[in-house]
């Protein structure tokens, strides 16, 4: 009986075989039935960032894309299983850049995907993903198009993606609005090859995450580039990370506060003093105990005086970040920042890697305690102490402050960058600099010539010129963002010229200039109502000569601030002294140095890029305001389940609930 039923299932196996060879009509042969446990469809849901962590319970949906696992479960029961990845889904703030945490997701999605499609052969599959988790998704289902993923892409049965960093990749089918842009991150070259015609895409058209005019805008389309392509120096991957101008960017957008304990700055270094006097147990120190003490010391003290020397914690960050309602994590950050100005907080971090340095070396060499005599604890104790006395405007303010202003210093250096580029490339294409040129030449000539009405008006055309500037110079570090510029990939050379300008303009004392031109200007009007008054007033020559020998001085001075632009050997005067007298004025004349200006050989291309559609795009952008915090997201890209998609009226969150169940049923 047994032989016989083997060889009726030989029989029907051959004549299945046979017939599945020759038409489209059988389903794939299953080699064995899938474990119990698995559901006909697996759901894999990637959230955004900050909307999840790598702890998070996967089998808990969180973030925009909740609503959607919650809509699949509800509507397929036990045939559908959803899966919202937990990953980093952060964003330069734990020490990783973007592109970082974006690797993490796409390398833990992979290996769900792949275990799970190996346990359940007979499972279809569907990805969907938003904002980060988007561009993950995307990554993942171009990879598996093209025969590079975890599964085949014939077990995919759908991939949904909101706000997608890399929208405009082909093979991608749009949904709702159409957008005249395309992702930040830029489309993905591969294109979704196989699984081209089952890839959603939605985008809200004022979303600048997924629909940035980056072909009329290269500058912002590079910097969308750098922020989510570039890796930090240790990748989680385990690779070497970013190099070169790579590694510049990195350092420059990451700050790594998820080991810093700023309340317990000052209780921390009181515990360290405690513990190197012996008094709490029995006169001994224990040497391991120190060197752990104060690696905890070096983690909170590290990424705070990393901001401080970066150039993003600058005046101008921390007055906005101070005008913030008091009682907010940005408030509180400006209370940090200002207090860390009056702290010797890199001292304290030299003091702290001695006592580890020292600790280390006695415990490297077999020795665990000391009395507290020891002459070595002796001076780990007066190293304490100074420690102490370094931190201790920091370690004064109040705890809940620190505690809530890491995660906003966490985020800053993003933040400063992001918002001091746009500053600096629309102050730039905002420049009239052969105009300013031109006047800083005209103007001293005009008052040594004794022309009081062509002294007014050049010095009236300077102060509008200077205006821009001014507003530029007061509110970012030239150096530092010409240097961040600078490395930037821009083929059109856009962000190189403005890189370029912001440094010669990092060596101008730009505020002096201002206030001299204003000086000039009140002192000519004066003159020239004296020599041309109103009628029936009497010119008064004696007066007018008296205001121009007193401009004679800020022609001098204006003349030596505008020869040394290049040089940077003239000191530089504060923001906060615009529109003040200036101080003692110096006879230098104009040297052949005026003739050899950078700004020269740069009006053309300047004034070229100012009249470009890129730089009204990146006004227009910069206007409607970018939160580099959030990953330069507008506030459409918190709105999908606002943004209608069809005619139906469904808004983005239901459209994708319901197609990717269509696709369940048809699955089963």
């Amino acid at each position: 009986m047994a032989r016989s039923t083997r060889g009726r299932l030989a029989a029907v196996t051959t004549i299945t075989a046979v017939l599945c060879g020759t038409a489209l009509i059988c389903a794939p042969a299953i080699a064995h039935a899938d474990p119990v446990g698995c559901a006909s469809t697996f759901n894999l849901l990637i959230p955004g960032t900050w909307e999840t962590d790598e702890h998070a319970d996967p089998n808990r949906p969180v973030g925009m894309l909740a609503p959607v696992a919650e809509a699949i479960e509800a509507k397929n029961g036990a045939r559908a299983q959803t899966y919202t990845l937990p990953y980093m889904a952060r964003a330069f703030d734990n020490g990783h850049t973007y592109a970082d945490s974006k690797l993490d997701a796409v390398d833990k999605a992979t290996t769900v995907l792949k275990s799970y499609a190996d346990k359940c052969e007979g499972t279809k599959i569907t990805i969907t993903g938003y904002s980060q988790g988007a561009d993950a998704a995307g990554d993942l289902a171009s990879a598996i198009g093209n025969a590079h993923g975890p599964v085949d892409a014939d077990r995919v049965l759908g991939v949904a993606l909101l706000a997608d960093p890399g929208a405009g990749t082909q093979g991608t089918a749009t949904v709702g609005p159409t957008t005249s842009g395309e992702g930040i991150a830029g489309p993905r070259s591969q294109g979704m090859g196989t699984l081209s015609g089952r890839v959603a895409s939605i985008c809200d058209p004022n979303d600048l995450y997924c629909s940035i005019r980056k072909g009329a805008n290269p500058f912002l389309g590079s910097l969308g580039s750098i922020l989510s392509k570039t890796p930090s120096t240790t990748n989680t991957s385990g690779g070497s990370g970013a190099g070169g101008d790579d590694a510049a960017v990195a350092t420059a957008l990451t700050s790594n506060f998820s080991g810093s304990d700023l309340p317990g700055l000052g209780s921390t270094v009181d515990a360290l003093g405690k513990q190197l006097s012996g008094n709490d147990t029995g006169g001994t120190v224990d040497v391991h105990q120190i060197a752990d003490t104060a690696t905890s010391l070096s983690k909170t003290l590290s990424p705070l005086v990393d901001l401080l020397q970066s150039g993003a914690a600058n005046t101008a960050a921390t007055t906005t970040l101070a005008a913030a309602p008091v009682g907010t994590p940005e408030h509180a950050a400006a209370q940090i920042l200002t207090t860390a100005g009056h702290a010797d907080l890199t001292g304290a971090l030299d003091s702290v890697a001695t006592i580890t340095n020292t600790a280390a070396t006695l415990a490297n060499n077999g020795t665990t305690t000391l009395p507290a005599t020891a002459p070595e604890i002796s001076q780990l104790a007066g190293t304490a102490a100074t420690l102490g006395g370094q931190i201790a405007p920091v370690a004064a303010t109040p705890a809940d402050a620190l505690s809530a202003a890491s995660s906003v210093l966490s985020v800053l250096k993003p933040k400063v960058v992001v918002d001091q580029a746009l500053n600096v490339v629309t102050g730039v294409t905002a420049l009239d600099i052969p105009a300013i040129l031109h006047n800083l030449t005209v103007l001293p000539q005009k008052i040594a010539a004794g022309d009081v009405r062509g002294a007014r008006d050049a010095a009236r055309e300077l102060n509008v010129q200077f205006a821009p500037v001014v507003k530029m110079v007061a509110g970012v570090d030239l150096k530092w963002i010409s240097q961040i510029l600078a490395i930037i990939p821009d083929p059109t050379g856009y962000t190189q010229i403005a890189a370029l300008v912001t440094s010669v303009l990092g060596n101008v004392d730009v505020i002096k200039l201002a206030n001299i031109a204003g000086q000039a200007q009140e002192i000519a009007w004066a003159a020239a109502d004296k020599l041309f008054p109103p009628p029936g007033v009497l010119p008064d020559p004696v007066g007018a000569a008296a205001q121009t020998t007193a401009l004679l001085p800020l022609g001098l001075e204006l003349a030596s601030v505008a020869a040394n632009m290049l040089t940077g050997t003239a000191g530089k005067t504060d923001p906060t002294l615009l529109g003040k007298q200036a101080a003692n004025p110096v006879g230098n004349a104009i040297t052949t140095q005026a003739q050899t200006l950078d700004l020269k050989g740069l009006a053309g291309s300047v004034s070229t890029m100012a009249r470009s559609q890129g730089a009204e795009d990146l006004a227009a952008v910069v206007g409607e305001g970018l939160n580099a915090a959030s990953f330069l997201a507008s506030g459409a890209h918190q709105s999908y389940q606002h943004l209608v998609v069809d005619n139906a009226g469904r808004n983005a969150i239901q459209w994708v609930s319901d197609w990717l169940t269509l696709q369940i049923t048809r699955a089963a």
